[in-house]
């Protein structure tokens, strides 16, 4: 069938969409939804033509769930042939809050803190001195801040609002960090502590290797993307166990993947989609948990 036939049949398809038999109805929907992205433009015409409550509700219903089975197909497609870009994860949940969002926009808006972080380095640099050139860079020279506590809502995760706003959580500033530095081949990774996310900035003096392969010996120091990249130690990260009364677990000092940070930001996410009541959003959600 060619694609001005499918543009029939899909159009015709759509006008049956206000079918009062909900078996038909049912039925109709399933065929619409099947085409894909290539039905929203028809929807949303008519959706704007459309005088009935319950035919608009209808409408919005299959246009939410092509855009969320849309979602779901690019994650599960980045978790099969990604090669790790945690910044291209990242990506694929900003358009899960805004599907028409201008990703062009925010990956030149990401650029720019890559590029000027990477004016500022040199070969001679010590781990540390590194590491001082990216914190300057993201919390000093473009003043982005963590909120902390409950007092953040799910746009925090999102790089679009993120990179808007200058105001993140500590996932998301923490994946953006990572992103930074593995673009510039930095040891960085995160490091998947109990009520906090951390960094791990790994041994430089061997070639990078994937997080799980790494010993805990092998990690230099850590950092804090809550509070302006600050550098701490593997005692620290024992002594916050204790005081938490957290068994201590090797997982808890080591780097972990970024397929295992973006699986933890997704169930944070759906725990702030609850917070706010929106279990349309969090049910969705849960379906990436469940291929993960």
């Amino acid at each position: 069938m060619s694609q001005v036939d499918e543009i029939k049949e899909l159009d015709a398809l759509v006008s049956l969409l206000d079918e009062p038999n909900e078996e038909m109805f049912i039925e109709i929907r399933q065929k619409v939804l099947s085409y894909g992205n290539l039905a929203i433009p028809l929807l949303e015409e008519a959706w704007v033509n459309t005088m009935g409550i319950v035919d608009s509700d209808r409408i919005e219903g299959v246009i939410d769930e092509i855009q969320q089975n849309d979602f779901i197909d690019k994650f599960r497609n980045w978790i099969v042939t990604s090669d790790g870009n945690i910044l291209d994860g990242l990506m694929i949940i900003s358009s899960f809050y805004d599907p028409e969002y201008e990703k062009g926009k925010y990956l030149e808006k990401f650029d720019k803190l890559y590029r000027e972080t990477w004016l500022e380095l040199n070969d001679d640099l010590t781990a540390l001195e590194k590491i001082k050139v990216i914190n300057h860079v993201i919390y000093r020279v473009h003043s982005f801040t963590t909120k902390l506590g409950d007092d953040f809502g799910s746009d925090t995760f999102f790089i679009n609002k993120v990179l808007d706003t200058k105001k993140g959580n500590s996932l998301s500033m923490g994946i953006i960090y990572i992103a930074i530095a593995q673009k510039l081949g930095i040891p960085v990774f995160g490091v998947s502590l109990p009520s906090h996310f951390v960094l791990s900035y790994m041994d430089d003096f061997i070639d990078i290797k994937l997080p799980n392969d790494y010993s805990e010996d092998e990690v230099l120091f850590y950092l804090n993307p809550a509070n302006n990249g600050a550098i701490f130690t593997h005692n620290e990260i024992s002594h916050y166990l204790q005081q938490a009364n957290i068994k201590s677990h090797e997982e808890y000092f080591k780097p972990c993947s970024n397929l295992k940070v973006m699986k933890r930001l997704i169930e944070e996410l759906i725990l702030s989609f609850e917070k706010e009541n929106n279990y349309h959003k969090a049910q969705a959600l849960s379906r990436i948990l469940a291929i993960m």
